[in-house]
């Protein structure tokens, strides 16, 4: 730092030279970031920071989240030993900024003890982007696994970084847009100078954001589950292939419940119509029958066609790729019009336990959900890793199979990068393939031929208190297959490029709120 002032604000006093905070005669540790966010809002004492003056002073410029700016404001009041609601130091002002409470006396005069001195400063810290949606449709969806991630490398800096380097997050909103994500990811790369990227949920997003990281021979680790139909040698996929959810889903489906008759719900986008290609593949070749397919958007009008067309149509069970907050008026329209688990089960692809704290227990019990991890899971490091997070972020906060992915990634990024140089980026990709983390659900690796994770896959059925008893899981970790062996790698290209040519150039279908699928194209 340039100034040379000693700020003191009984009892602790902060030394700008040397980057300390001291309580009395002991030494508070801060991280590099954090003291900065103290040394400002001390500077600026009693007078009102924005969150915008905050960011633009600390970060200087860098594309940079409030989400991040909480956490580190979360931090300090650790620190400090204060309180957000009755705050003796930091006051949060609604929507706005922040306030440094006690007058501080600039003792410049004050010299520092040479037992106090500063040691030579550690090595630069290490920038990662963290990509998620943190507005938009997807955002109570995503949000979470922003935390998640935030854990894995708060508990890496505690046990020193990455060859003794601060690991330094740079959180960035999606705005659950698959255009704002490809923008985002370029600046990550380009400006925040990272050296890895953590995120995206749909696919939608992911395929934005894949040319960015293949131009830029980048790296980006995505956390959720999704439908295959891919190889990218600068994506690494910590999330289930297609034969670690759903193929083994529709098996159970149709060998444990005896259920013949399947409607498919989903929404205009790639994940969605390919999702329900391959179950439609996988129905028919056991003798079932697909009897409906329809598709929403997240601001559809017309999802009362679709309840109606289910309530005609009496399938006798529903298989769902909805996402986010489309779930909610669909799920709750279809309770309305009687339909309920008891009579027509349905089979959840992307709803979790944090979709389930928006909905109605009463509306939702007796449903069924594909993941690979539940939080009900009876492992002591899941046991582990449920208190960490509460502990962190409150108990009352829940925890998902996306989250505990987004988690293992961050894990398995440091142990690559601590074999390698983690500032060069092709090393650290070299050296993540047969990676393994014994992961809150279960020993995960990566797979050396495809840079997918070998998966345990469970099935959850949805009981009262928002979480899922365990149905059925496989014996063990299963090998992950991009591309369903029901068509050839060509064929399934063949549907993709179809898809998104037919959206113009978009992975998401932005026009007409509802559309039946054309299947005119989807078979081989």
């Amino acid at each position: 730092m340039a100034s040379r002032a000693i700020f003191v604000f009984p009892p602790f006093r902060l030394d700008a030279a040397n980057e300390q905070l001291w309580r009395d005669s002991n030494l508070v540790g801060l991280r590099p970031k954090t003291f900065e966010v103290l040394l400002y809002l001390v500077q600026n004492a009693q007078r009102l920071v924005t969150k915008r003056e905050l960011l633009d002073s600390v970060w200087a410029g860098a594309s940079v989240s409030d989400e991040l700016l909480r956490g580190y404001i979360r931090g300090l009041r650790d620190a400090l030993g204060d309180d957000a609601k009755k705050p003796r130091y930091i006051e949060t002002v609604p929507t706005r900024g922040y306030r440094f409470l006690p007058s501080v006396n600039d003792d410049s005069s004050v010299q520092t003890p040479p037992s106090e001195l500063k040691p030579a400063k550690a090595p630069r810290e290490l920038r990662v982007g963290i990509l998620h949606s943190l507005t938009g449709t997807m955002a109570s969806t995503e949000s979470p696994v922003v935390d998640a991630t935030l854990l894995a490398i708060e508990e890496i800096n505690e046990r020193g970084g990455i060859v003794g380097r601060e690991i330094q997050p740079v959180v960035i909103d999606g705005a659950s847009d698959e255009r704002a994500f490809a923008r985002q990811a370029a600046a990550l790369i380009a400006e925040a100078k990272v050296c890895a990227i953590f995120g995206c949920w749909t696919s939608a997003s992911r395929k934005s954001v894949l040319p960015i990281v293949e131009q830029r021979d980048h790296l980006l680790i995505y956390p959720t589950q999704y439908e295959g139909m891919e190889q990218c040698s600068n994506i690494f996929y910590t999330g289930a292939a297609p034969n670690q959810q759903i193929i083994p889903a529709v098996s159970w489906t149709v060998g444990f419940l005896r259920k013949k008759r399947f409607f498919l719900v989903g929404w205009n986008s790639v994940y969605s119509r390919a999702a329900n290609a391959i179950i439609r593949d996988e129905v028919e070749a056991s003798g079932g029958e697909i009897v409906g397919e329809e598709y929403v958007l997240p601001d559809s009008t017309e999802v009362t066609r679709v309840v109606r067309t289910i309530a005609q149509t009496e399938p006798d069970l529903i298989f769902n790729s909805l996402v986010g907050d489309m779930n909610l008026f669909y799920t709750r329209l279809l309770r309305a019009a009687g339909i309920t688990p008891e009579k027509i089960p349905t089979v959840y692809f992307s709803v979790g336990e944090i979709e389930l704290q928006s909905l109605s227990a009463r509306e939702i019990v007796g449903d069924y959900a594909a993941w690979n991890y539940f939080q009900s899971l009876d492992r002591p490091e899941n046991h582990a890793f449920v208190k960490r997070f509460r502990s962190r972020y409150g108990r009352q906060r829940v925890v998902a199979d996306t989250m505990e992915a987004g988690y293992s990634g961050v894990h398995l990024w440091a142990q690559a990068a601590h074999a390698a140089d983690p500032d060069d980026v092709a090393a650290v990709r070299r050296a993540l393939p047969n990676q393994s983390f014994e992961a809150p659900g279960g020993r995960v690796r990566i797979d050396p031929e495809n840079q997918h994770t070998w998966k345990t896959m469970r099935l959850g059925r949805i009981i009262e208190d928002g979480q899922f008893e365990i149905m059925w899981s496989t014996e063990k970790p299963i090998r992950p297959e991009p591309y369903p062996g029901s068509r050839s790698p060509a064929a399934w290209n063949e549907f993709l490029n179809k898809l998104y040519e037919t959206w113009g150039g978009n992975w998401t279908k932005s026009q007409s709120a509802i559309s039946r699928v054309d299947h005119s194209h989807s078979t081989e």
